[in-house]
């Protein structure tokens, strides 16, 4: 690497901090939070959405309707029953959302047909439930949100009403209606058969590592006749408890390793090694562990586009740890991306980040 491409890095390191603060935002998302935000933000748009694809959502999104519009002065009993297992059955599995505001059900020939049926007063409805989430499960959920949004009228007070539950972090929740432990299964709630509580009861909270990057400068005063586009990969433990030894394998098949720079900076603390296929892998030592809100870097990656031959780059990552679920991720460009930017270096340097886009996989 040249001393231009280290100084470079160096500087750029200081921004590590900020980068990190708006990945918490983005990459903590699951599913569930995904369509809860964009129901925040996009409102009645991004029901009328879900409502046409339905289906492919159903483990995440359930539709309710208020027996009475939401209409009378306390939360209805149907609808604190439906509160407390749609808590306890989210809360079981990966999270998910419910809308109080549509009706969903099956036709004689078998296929759900879902009609809007706004509370009468969404605000009020809200307040109803916030007041009630507390109340609806052992252990109360901590994480719940919820918000209401206007109907077709902006002049009415009708409209709906999103609760978004995310999965628990600190155990088996049960519904006080109920005093069942719910999950969600397809589209439904199941009670949680005995042999499978059991095994919830003995799980501690499981490690939880993902990847960031930390963009350097993409400029094409490195390596003469290319567009270099740098940036490193970083670990952060988004869970409640330790990562030990992380690590990240990178498949480069897609483009020629001769093209692709990898090192290793804290090497006491991280080994850097090279397959005989276009994979390489960066492993933490076994005395290194990740804390609760912890980064560390694994590495830096520098990557070389001949400006005369432009071509699209994708590279294939997994991230894990010791106990951890692996999670996948492509950090990719379109060949319509690398052109602009070997157009845009023209001018001086930009962020590596607005070419190479870091995506987690589904």
């Amino acid at each position: 690497m040249s001393r231009a491409s280290r100084a470079a890095i160096l500087t750029a390191q200081a921004s590590i901090v900020a980068r990190y603060a708006v990945f918490l935002k983005l990459i903590c998302m699951s599913r569930a939070k995904d369509i809860f935000e964009k129901l925040r933000g996009q409102g009645l748009a991004a029901l009328d959405d879900l409502i046409v694809d339905r289906e492919p959502e159903s483990l995440f999104l359930d539709f309710k309707r208020s027996p009475d519009d939401g209409s009378s002065r306390v939360l209805a009993d149907e609808d604190s029953k439906n509160l407390c297992k749609a808590i306890s059955g989210f809360a079981n599995s990966s999270g998910g959302v419910v809308i109080w505001g549509v009706d969903c059900r099956r036709d004689a020939a078998g296929n759900e047909v879902a009609s809007k049926m706004p509370v009468a007063d969404a605000h009020g409805f809200n307040t109803k439930l916030q007041g009630a989430i507390s109340r609806s499960s052992i252990p109360p959920h901590p994480g719940v949100e919820v918000i209401a949004i206007p109907g077709e009228d902006p002049a009415s007070s009708r409209g709906y009403v999103a609760v978004h539950i995310p999965q628990s972090t600190f155990g088996p929740v049960r519904s006080v209606k109920s005093h069942q432990y719910h999950l969600r299964t397809g589209s439904d709630f199941a009670v949680v058969p005995h042999e499978l509580l059991a095994g919830m009861f003995g799980r501690g909270p499981q490690p939880q590592v993902d990847l960031n990057i930390a963009s350097y400068p993409a400029r094409l005063d490195g390596r003469p006749g290319h567009l270099t586009i740098s940036f490193g990969l970083l670990a952060v433990n988004l869970g409640v408890v330790l990562v030990e030894r992380p690590y990240v394998s990178v498949n480069i098949w897609h483009t020629p390793r001769n093209r692709v720079h990898v090192q290793v900076q804290d090497t006491d603390a991280f080994s850097l090694r090279q397959s005989p296929l276009p994979v390489f892998s960066v492993i933490a030592e076994p005395h290194l562990a990740l804390a609760p809100g912890g980064v560390e870097k694994l590495c830096d990656m520098v990557v070389d586009v001949p400006v005369d031959q432009p071509h699209a780059i994708r590279f294939e990552c997994v991230i894990g740890g010791a106990g951890a679920m692996p999670k996948r991720f492509t950090m990719e460009a379109s060949l319509e991306a690398v052109i602009a930017g070997i157009a845009r270096a023209g001018g001086g340097s930009f962020p590596s980040s607005e070419v190479v886009q870091l995506v987690m996989e589904a």
